[in-house]
């Protein structure tokens, strides 16, 4: 995560890894935050299409991009 960000001139690497490090709980209370549901997401704005490309069994955007890895990796659309 800290590489796509690193080229930036505005961005201290060393405040980014903490950060990341904090939100996955390797930092900090060691709290695993989760993602927002696809509900919250589309609450927000920020649901892209307002979820039309997505399968009503994805409950996140994580879950999304994982899913349509895995298809992509075996030839198939999402």
């Amino acid at each position: 995560m800290i590489d796509v960000f690193k080229d930036r001139s505005d961005i201290n690497e060393k405040v980014a890894r903490y950060q990341v490090e904090h939100i996955v709980g390797v930092r900090g209370g060691r709290t695993k935050y989760k993602p927002p549901s696809c509900s919250k997401m589309k609450t927000y704005g920020l649901c892209i299409e307002d979820g039309r490309y997505c399968p009503r069994n994805i409950r996140n955007p994580l879950k999304y991009r994982l899913e349509k890895t895995q298809a992509q990796g075996m030839g198939l659309k999402l």
